[in-house]
Parts: C-alpha cells; structure tokens; sequence
C-alpha cells in the first residue's frame, strides 16, 4: 500500500519510449509525471529544423497541434524528435499509438496499468451511483495529472481520423497534444496544423542527398563516385524519407551493388522493387512504401479508390481539374465493334458531380492528392503514389478497361481537336493536356519496345494514332520540330508494329516525319520518307485519289525547296491532273497544285 507522499517505481510507458513515476497526495489521489525518457527516433535524421521550431512555437499558444501529410513522409519521426530535443520543456511526455487501435482504449488501458500498481481502479459510476461513460472514465483519468507549473505533452501517433480522437483527447491547459496524421485539417477549429512534406530540393535544398548519404556512411564511395545516379535515385523515389530511407539501408548491407542498377531496378520494379519492402529494425517492423501506403488506402470508399486509380493514368506533376472533369463527364465517346462487327459509341464514365467532388476531397484529405500551389485548379500526385495507384489499377480487372478507355477516349478526342496551325490562344488551351498526351505516349510505345502486349487504350485501333499526331500538331504548329520530331518517329514506330495492315496510316506517318525533317532543312532524310509514302499510297489506291495527290505535292516541295525543279515538275503536274479529275470546277486543292507548279 502507498503513503501519502510516497513515490512508486519508474513505469515503462507505450511503446517503450518513456517512464512515469506516480505520486499520492494527501486527501485526494493524484498521478504525477516525475521522470521520462525519450527512445528511439533515427540517428540519421537531416532537415526538418523549421518544423521543429514551429511546433515548439505553436505550443506556446496552442493546446493541440497536428503534423499532417502523406504515408512515409516522416511524421512519426519527426514527433520523436520533437520529444527528444524538447523533453526539458515537459513535466511528462506521454505517447499512444493510434494506428490499429482505438485510442480511448489505449488511454484506458495505460492508466489502468498505472492505478493497479496503487491498488486503484478506474471508477465505473458516479457517487450517485450513475454509470460513467467512456469519455467521462478518460476525463477522470487526464484529471489525476494536476498542473505542475509545466505542462504535460501527450502524442497521439498515427490518428486516422477525428472520431477517434474525440473521446480520448484530454482537455486541460496544462496539457499540450501532439498528433501524426495522414489527414489534412482534422479540425481546423481546434487544432493548429503543420504540413509536412517530402524533401524536394525547392524547399529542402540537398537534405534527401544527405540522407542518403548518412545511411551509406562516412566510409562508403559510391555517392561520392556517382553522383548523378544518387540525385536520380532520389528523385525517382519523389524525396519520400521512408522510401529513402528503406533504399539506402539496402545499399548499406550491398555494398556491391552499383548505384545505376538501384536506379534501374526501381524504374522497372516499381514499388514491387525488393528495397522498397518492409524491413526487420530492431524493435519492430518497419513498414515498406506500399504497405505504409495501403494504411490510408484501406479506409477510402469504393468511388473515392476508383478515382484515385483512374488519376494514375494521367502524369503526375500537373493535372488540370477541368481535364478530369471532362474525362468523366461522358462527353467524349468511343468508337468500338461489337460481336457482330457493327460499330457503337460506348460512353465513358460519367460520375455526377457530386459523387466527384467529394472523391476529390477524400483523396486530398488523406495526401494522396495535392494542390499544386503555383496554379489554381490543378492537382499533382507523388511519383510513388501513382506507382501504388497504378498497381491497385492492374488489380481490377473490371475496372481497369473502363477507366483506361475513358481517359485515352478523351484524351484522342482532344488531340483529335489540336489545329495544325494553333493560334496562340490556342496553345495556351491546349497546353494542359500535352504533358498527359506525352505520357499516353510513352505508356502506348513502351511495350512495343520490349515486346510486349500493348496497353488496353490500343485497344481503341488506329485512333490512338491520334496522341501522336495530336502532339506533332502542338508543336510543329509553333515550329518547335525538335520537339516534334520524336513523336513523328514514335507515332511512325507504333503504325509499323501495331497497324501494319493499315498501310494509310503508315503512309501518314511517313509524310509527317518527312515534312518534320524537311522543315529543319534535313532534305536527305526527308526524301526516302516521301518516296515511301508515295510508293504506299500509289499501291493503295489506283486512279485518282487525295492521298495520291498529297504524297506528289510533298516530294515536289522537298525537290522544289532544293532546286531540284526539272524532278519536282512532273510531281506537280500529275498532282494538278489528279486534283482535276477529282474535282470539277473551283476547289482550293486545284488552287493549291496550279500554285505549287
């Protein structure tokens, strides 16, 4: 039994991470925090110092402060260094860990411990024999923890969403609560928010290289060596902590492993990539990328998940809303065969507005969606995120040709709309979808490379031709050919391997690529591209024919453009003489070949 006055034994707090003395008090009994210790927390901690010294700041006007952001961005870590760099500011320190339980019940259960050790209980009813609820039973716990001059901190790790704070947050001043959430403003009228972000060389100069770095060590040469290849590696990893931190500890048991293969590794792996997984620490697990991703991921609704998979299909640096709206609103419609061979419009998605609105908050609310602060009505998604968002995509096997073919479908019916000529109004209205027709692109012309089946969208048959021309368009229209040129070869690569039979396509993609180099004055590589279109055409299609026509006016251009008259003058005049026999009296194609002779 404990006298008044008597001080019992340290008590190991959750988690380990720190010790409570208890103390009774004469007329009333009384915990008090007397002693604690602050474990782990990772000695290669780099950054965060403003951080730091804002929570500190705000706790000395606030109760309650949040470090807000997505899964592995360092929250946890940053809550234990804020308790080890400022215990001295505390009487007691005292952590709970929201992930998988209720956090009520771990309060319950901590001070159940403590008062055992005293012969106490927690009272279940009032004196006038009322039954206490649990919210009251938590408030009459905080209660034993009076006003020592200092004030007590209490961390609530991991809180997933307010409901499970409500009943257990104490509600004292002397008390300051320190909560790690992956929700954005999980009450703004009551808690003071901190966002954290990833370490991106814009606000974190080189602290995601330097974490690298420490994890490596002083002794190992391979950064120093290959610089480039670190810079990559963490870029390729979207200056995520955890994701470095997981990727650096496994170069640190490989020493052999060359930096370039790492980088290699994770463009081809992905998030499947063996560093990225869930490592043995020496007092827990430490959850890899997807796994610390799939907490948030699990507690989305059904819609809310589907529009996050349907995001990966666009690039993730800049996604205009206006784009997604528009890929969602069923105006866009592709053209299929059905069984029978007869063709049909098959809409895309066409989810209500408000079903979209409120996917989106979800989504940004839990960081898996960000604002783009620089430009207002975009969003950007973490390079690692869509590796996630894209793997539970390839997972849905409904799901997944429904949301592929809605977003190509929009996607070629904008390219489909891009002028030859743009204006510069124009250009600016159209620049928005360039960066996510580029990464259409590359997705389409990937697999190709490797062999491989293409991605559902090809699906759409010759129409995703469309991406490639549609891009050409952009950019030749404002004589950027050099930005042109490779889509030309991609779009003439994917007519070759995938639309072989379709000779017209082929053909068109050849007098692109050539009027591409004729442009530049790259005259002899233009010239076999023409004559092969030419070739094409003339055994496509027998008499008179525009595609026939064009192919003649554009090899006597390219003659033309380099004096080479007496071979361009046939080419003219068999052009004029088809247009003729095409067309009866004026017509603008006539014009156009009595012009050019």
């Amino acid at each position: 039994m404990v006298t008044p006055g008597q001080k019992q034994g340290q008590v190991i707090m959750p988690g380990g991470t720190g010790y409570i003395g208890t103390q009774i008090i004469e007329g009333e009994k009384q915990l008090t925090p007397i002693k604690k210790y602050i474990a782990g927390g990772s000695i290669h901690f780099v950054g965060r110092e403003k951080e730091l010294s804002l929570i500190h700041e705000n706790f000395q006007q606030y109760n309650y402060v949040s470090i807000a952001g997505m899964g592995g961005v360092g929250k946890t870590e940053l809550a234990t260094q804020y308790m080890k760099r400022y215990e001295q500011e505390y009487a007691g320190i005292i952590p709970f860990n929201a992930r998988e339980t209720l956090l009520a019940e771990e309060v319950l259960s901590f001070f159940s411990l403590q008062l055992l050790r005293l012969g106490l209980n927690i009272p279940q009813k009032h004196r006038q024999e009322r039954p206490l609820n649990l919210k009251q039973q938590i408030a009459w716990c905080w209660s034993l923890y009076k006003d020592s001059g200092s004030p007590i901190l209490i961390v609530f790790d991991d809180v997933t969403n307010l409901a499970n704070l409500q009943e257990a947050i104490p509600t004292e001043n002397h008390y300051r609560v320190l909560i790690t959430t992956r929700v954005q403003n999980l009450d703004p009228n009551l808690i003071q928010e901190i966002p954290l972000d990833v370490l991106s060389p814009k606000k974190e100069g080189n602290k995601a290289l330097e974490l690298l770095e420490r994890l490596l060590g002083e002794t190992d040469k391979r950064i120093n060596e290959h610089p480039k290849d670190a810079e990559e590696i963490c870029q390729c990893l979207g200056y995520l902590p955890l994701g470095i931190e997981l990727v650096g500890t496994y170069l640190k048991k490989d020493r052999e492993l060359f930096l370039s293969t790492m980088l290699e590794r994770l463009q081809e792996q992905k998030l499947n990539e063996e560093a990225l997984q869930d490592q043995q620490t020496l007092n827990t697990i430490q959850l890899g990328v997807k796994a610390a991703l799939n907490l948030t991921w699990s507690r989305l609704n059904p819609l809310t998940q589907q529009l996050g998979m349907f995001l990966s299909l666009f690039a993730p640096g800049q996604i205009s809303w206006n784009l997604v709206v528009r890929a969602t609103k069923g105006k866009d419609k592709a053209v299929t065969n059905d069984q029978e061979g007869q063709q049909t419009e098959e809409s895309p998605l066409n989810w209500s507005e408000k079903q979209l609105n409120e996917a989106r908050k979800q989504l940004y609310e839990r960081n898996l969606l960000q604002i783009l602060e620089e430009t207002q009505g975009y969003y950007k998604i973490h390079a690692l995120v869509r590796w996630f968002l894209e793997e539970q995509l390839a997972q849905e096997r409904e799901m997944c040709p429904i949301l592929v073919r809605s977003f190509a479908t929009t996607m070629i019916a904008i390219a489909q709309e891009i002028p030859s000529s743009p204006t510069s109004r124009e250009i600016e209205v159209f620049k928005p979808a360039i960066v996510h027709l580029e990464d259409l692109g590359r997705r389409l012309t990937a697999p190709i490379r490797k062999k491989q089946e293409p991605i559902p969208a090809s699906s759409l048959g010759d129409e995703v031709i469309w991406v490639f021309r549609g891009i050409n368009r952009f950019y030749s229209g404002q004589g950027l050919y050099k930005l042109a040129e490779p889509w030309c070869q991609e779009c003439l690569e994917i007519c070759r391997s995938l639309f072989s039979g379709d000779p017209a396509s082929v053909a068109g993609s050849l007098n692109n690529l050539a009027l591409v180099y004729a442009s530049q004055g790259r005259y002899s590589e233009a010239e076999p591209l023409f004559t092969e279109a030419l070739e094409m055409t003339r055994g496509m299609f027998k008499g008179n024919h525009p595609d026939v026509a064009l192919s003649l006016n554009n090899l006597g251009l390219l003659y033309y453009s380099q004096g080479r008259y007496s071979e361009a003058e046939p080419l003219f005049t068999e052009a004029l003489e088809m247009y003729r026999g095409m067309f009866k009296g004026n017509h603008p194609d006539v014009a156009l070949s009595l012009n050019n002779l």
